[in-house]
């Protein structure tokens, strides 16, 4: 399974239409639909009832939403917290200092590094 099939599906269940959520994917219907197919195949259930009007979500689909919202919103924190890890905003810094730099300058310094990186642990 790929996650560009985890995506299709969330366009055509958010819109209950494959037109419309072929249009979001910049792509043509047929495709659209064909990779469907190929994701309830392998999962071996049907997500979508094709004979209602409008297109409806069986139970089976029902259950898999949250759960492929659920994988798609880890996907995306993943996305960030690589970029985040690239750009230095998080991760661990130790310090060494001298109690005199402890009275100085030292806690205003550690106070606007924790501000501005929270997502970067101090030692």
């Amino acid at each position: 399974m790929e996650l560009r099939h985890l995506r299709y599906f969330l366009a055509v269940a958010e819109t209950l239409n494959f037109s419309r959520a072929a249009e979001q994917l910049n792509m043509a219907q047929p495709p659209l639909s064909q990779q469907i197919q190929a994701l309830e195949k392998e999962l071996g259930v049907k997500l979508f009832d094709r004979n209602l009007r409008p297109l409806q979500l069986t139970h089976a689909g029902q259950i898999f939403l949250p759960e492929v919202c659920a994988v798609m919103a880890q996907v995306d924190r993943a996305c960030r917290m690589a970029q985040q890890a690239s750009r230095g905003e998080v991760g661990q810094l130790a310090i060494g200092f001298n109690s005199a730099a402890m009275q100085t300058v030292l806690p205003v310094i550690l106070k606007d590094f924790r501000k501005e990186f929270p997502q970067i642990n101090l030692k």
